[in-house]
């Protein structure tokens, strides 16, 4: 296995660790906790209409019932999305973004599992914003080379040589939450990093957003320190 398949391993190894943890909390905590609301819900409305023991009964095998057929559906859209093969294939179209040749990618492989080691080059953080979820998020920086892992979208990859600047903002943004009967608005600061590529006309290249203004400036300050630190070597 080579440096680049190695770190693409790396990665999907990172997905695979958080959906455990998801799933771990979802069936010792989650949903046992929907099953037992409605397994309570339809043995109340049995109770209330002055059902027998058998409809008592009756309602609670009812919301069981219908807690796992809600939950079973729940988790079957959840998990696709927390696939570590998936969490492969955006590395790679990070990768093809960057129109890398298979040394480069060999040299990302090699910068990106070096820095894994490195406490100074690694931010772990959870996303706590609109419709986030706690989802846990992973800056990496090498001396070329910027990742995010667990944002939107779920991997952005940097090229630090091939940069002419990098700027750090706020955009007021508007997330909506689906509620059952109504929708619910919210307004929130986004704290981003755009990247400006040389020789690009475009307005931003590539971009980074956070919920925490705090989380974006230590990583804006990994990033500028590493630039620094390759200018002066």
């Amino acid at each position: 296995m080579n440096y680049y398949e190695a770190w693409l391993q790396s990665g999907a190894t990172w997905m695979k660790a958080y959906r455990k943890q998801l799933m771990r909390k979802h069936t010792h905590f989650i949903i046992p906790a929907v099953v037992l609301v409605l397994v309570a819900v339809f043995a109340f409305a049995a109770v209330s209409n002055g059902g027998t023991s058998e409809d008592i009964t009756g309602g609670i095998f009812t919301g069981i019932l219908l807690g796992a057929v809600v939950c079973g559906i729940y988790m079957l859209i959840l998990l696709p999305g927390l696939s570590p093969k998936r969490m492969s294939r955006n590395i790679k179209s990070a990768v093809k973004l960057l129109d890398m040749s298979e040394t480069e990618q060999e040299q990302l492989g090699r910068e990106m599992l070096e820095a894994e080691k490195d406490p100074a080059c690694v931010l772990e953080y959870k996303m706590v914003g609109p419709n986030s979820k706690g989802t846990p998020a992973k800056f990496i920086i090498s001396p070329n080379y910027a990742c995010l892992w667990g944002g939107y979208p779920l991997v952005i990859l940097v090229s630090l040589s091939r940069l002419a600047d990098v700027r750090a903002a706020e955009e007021r943004k508007t997330a909506v939450t689906h509620g059952a009967k109504i929708d619910t608005h919210h307004r929130f600061d986004l704290h981003t990093i755009t990247f400006y590529y040389k020789g690009s006309d475009q307005d931003g290249d590539n971009g980074m957003g956070f919920f925490d203004e705090a989380i974006r400036d230590e990583v804006f300050r990994m990033i500028e320190a590493q630039r620094a630190d390759t200018v002066l070597h």
